[in-house]
């Protein structure tokens, strides 16, 4: 038999908040979807070390040898990092850096660049500033023996008594660089640039009983290198002086003047890569697992 069961309000009220505490606790209850956390992109920062890192790795995995030393130049850290908004392209050049390949702090070798072209194709470009039988190397493979030296050393006229300190030899080297100029015939349309001389030299070296003191200047397009002045200071058995060299650091036509007087040149070079006679720029192609930043 059925009996009418009447519950007081205080009695519903209570049935209603303990099967509200049960709905909701309910495993099977359905619940709003969570959205996963969103992940921040990386900052300029981040992407800058990525290619920093990159960069360094990839001019790690050249060797530069010079005549019969049996050990290779040494590459160093990045001695200019550079961009060029100027570039023939919408966006430009927006990283590069320079590293120096010598031996043990003495004069370079070789002058390494590695940069990013706008369609993202990475490129590697070698400057030789050894005298003679240079062989570049990749993780062991050859990858490029020139049979064209063009940076010749030559004694600067009037040159002045070389300094005794190294601050003071310095300013002789910048107010001497600072004599040069340098015009490059730039892009296709060989566009007249009249370099930027960067005042500090990148690179300051030197070699017991041959070289008191050098340095490495650079010569640029908003910040690109297009060619490098070394200058050093010798002693010839009578006294001290300097001397001078210049090299290409682009494939484009360079013509360098020493005060009002033309002192060295070389033309446009259509060869690249393995078939340049002297000077290297050809396209790089990553190792097995090596990563291609953005």
């Amino acid at each position: 038999m059925t009996r009418n069961c009447v519950l007081s309000p205080a009695m519903a009220l209570a049935f209603f908040w303990v099967g509200s505490v049960l709905l909701a606790d309910d495993p099977l209850a359905k619940k709003p979807a969570e959205k996963p956390p969103a992940i921040a992109p990386p900052t300029e920062k981040e992407l800058a070390d990525k290619r920093m890192k990159f960069m360094k790795g990839a001019l790690g995995r050249y060797t530069v040898y010079v005549g019969e030393q049996a050990e290779p130049a040494e590459v160093g850290d990045p001695r200019l990092r550079w961009t060029n908004p100027l570039d023939e392209s919408s966006t430009g050049i927006i990283d590069g850096i320079v590293s120096v390949y010598a031996h043990k702090g003495g004069r370079p070798a070789a002058v390494g660049q590695f940069f990013r072209l706008p369609s993202k194709q990475w490129v590697n470009e070698f400057t030789i500033t050894a005298q003679s039988d240079v062989t570049i190397r990749r993780s062991g493979r050859l990858v490029w023996k020139p049979v064209e030296y063009v940076c010749k050393f030559t004694d600067l006229p009037h040159s002045p008594s070389v300094a005794a300190t190294p601050a003071l030899r310095l300013a002789q080297m910048r107010a001497i660089a600072a004599d040069f100029s340098v015009i490059d015939y730039f892009g296709a349309k060989k566009t007249e640039e009249n370099l930027r001389l960067l005042r500090q030299p990148v690179y300051r070296y030197s070699e017991e009983g041959k070289i008191l003191d050098g340095a490495l200047f650079i010569f640029v397009v908003a910040t690109d290198p297009e060619c490098c002045l070394l200058l050093e200071a010798y002693e010839n058995g009578k006294d001290s002086r300097y001397r001078y060299a210049v090299a290409p650091m682009t494939i484009f036509k360079l013509e360098a003047r020493y005060k009002v007087r033309p002192v060295w040149s070389i033309e446009a070079r259509n060869a690249a890569g393995a078939g340049s006679r002297a000077y290297y720029a050809g396209g790089y192609t990553p190792e097995p697992g090596e990563t291609i930043p953005e």
